[in-house]
């Protein structure tokens, strides 16, 4: 007894408590919710708008070589009627409107209806559309054609002082572009826009087109489509500088740097390329020039050799270079102390020159002090080897005791070789 009389006390406080009528009226109203909405259940009435328009079996005018161009609505606005349980599920995320394109054979214009889709677990026969914002969807074809466009560009954000920007380098150069004849006829080329300013290095990047008409607007079309919309853009940098041009002095005769005058026409060159071999290029050394090869002036020309991968950019491919000689004067003697040397071992050899007229150049005092008999000629027979005959052969001249002296020009000895074996014979 004293157990059933602690249970019906527990009972007593629970059902008289607050928590146990606030869970009691939850019930119920929940309850009460599910009988007027199933039991009761009533027709009901509801609008939607923004219900997307899709077009059906387009690929099937893809193969007729044909495209849409215009739909007079991408959306619609539908208002329903049915059971509240069937109405309810019913949005615009899950409802959508078909138009069926499979039947157009031709360009032209075209006056379609179209179909309401439900979600698969709304039967249509539950559901009725009585108002609509569109009864039909007007859909425009024309003919599908296909156009390759030139790709261009133009850069002119500059480059840091130093340094050239060689033309633009876009590839691929040419994209196909495929849609409505009226649209395709009046795109002319795609464009391309770096947004770089004094760049210092190479550019590469992949850029998006922008198609263009013959008078530089841009054309737009969601019906347009690309072969690609990207393309890659290359703008090499080069650095660009002014290299000085040189030549190399041999010495001799009383010349060297120090009382010549050197003048080269033009004296640099402008040169673009790469700034590693740039940078360790200091001059250009056209050539030699040897100070005994004249008197007291010349006047050659050089070609102007650049290295690989660079550019000249002045466009001079030839450089005028002058020498003269300064503070020194001329003087001829006739000389009849003619030598030989390099010999051939068992040869003999008759020197048929007896005289030179040699060309001496130094200081002026020098040049009066200088004897005749010191003015040597060597003829040097190391090329004749085992030949016999009558041969030029070079020869150089030597002022002895005076060093400060010497020989301009080239000189020359006839000589006779003999065998010296044919001799005893």
């Amino acid at each position: 007894m004293t157990f059933i009389k602690g249970v019906k006390e527990t009972l007593s406080k629970a059902f008289s408590s607050r928590i146990f009528y606030i869970i009691f009226s939850l019930l119920a109203s929940f309850a009460i919710w599910l009988y007027v909405a199933y039991a009761e259940n009533p027709d009901v009435s509801t609008g939607i708008s923004g219900i997307r328009v899709e077009l059906r079996n387009a690929d099937y005018l893809t193969d007729r070589g044909l495209v849409v161009t215009y739909v007079s609505s991408d959306t619609l606005s539908l208002r329903f009627l049915g059971k509240r349980n069937v109405v309810s599920i019913l949005s615009r995320d899950n409802v959508t409107a078909s138009v069926d394109l499979s039947e157009i054979k031709r360009a032209g214009t075209y006056t379609l209806p179209y179909k309401v889709n439900y979600p698969i677990n709304v039967a249509e026969s539950s559901v009725s559309v009585t108002a609509r914002s569109a009864d039909t969807i007007v859909v425009i074809v024309d003919n599908l054609v296909k156009k390759d466009i030139p790709v261009r560009g133009v850069y002119d954000g500059g480059v840091a002082q130093g340094y050239r920007a060689e033309p633009m380098e876009i590839s691929p150069s040419v994209i196909t572009v495929s849609g409505p004849q009226e649209i395709i006829s009046r795109i002319d080329h795609a464009w391309v826009n770096i947004l770089r300013e004094n760049i210092s290095k190479t550019v590469d990047e992949t850029v998006g087109v922008v198609l263009m008409d013959e008078n530089g607007e841009e054309v737009r079309s969601e019906f347009v489509t690309l072969s690609q919309d990207t393309v890659e853009v290359i703008i090499p940098v080069v650095m660009v500088k002014d290299v000085p041009l040189t030549v190399n002095l041999t010495p001799g005769a009383g010349a060297d740097e120090r009382n010549t005058l050197v003048t080269i026409s033009p004296s640099y060159v402008t040169l673009s390329g790469d700034a590693e071999t740039l940078n360790a290029l200091n001059q250009i050394v056209l050539g030699t020039i040897d100070l005994k090869s004249f008197a007291l002036s010349t006047s050659q020309k050089f070609s102007i050799a650049i290295p690989n991968n660079t550019q000249n950019l002045t466009g001079t491919m030839e450089a005028t270079v002058s020498v003269t000689v300064e503070g020194l004067e001329t003087r001829r003697i006739q000389t009849t102390n003619i030598q030989t040397t390099n010999e051939t071992e068992g040869y003999h050899y008759a020197i048929i020159t007896q005289s030179l007229d040699v060309l001496l150049r130094g200081e002026g005092d020098d040049l009066e002090d200088v004897d005749p008999a010191n003015v040597r000629v060597v003829a040097d027979l190391s090329a004749l080897g085992n030949t016999v005959g009558t041969y030029t052969v070079p020869a150089k001249v030597y002022v002895d005791g005076k060093d400060s002296v010497g020989a301009v020009g080239s000189y020359t000895v006839t000589v006779i070789a003999i065998s010296s074996s044919s001799q005893g014979t």
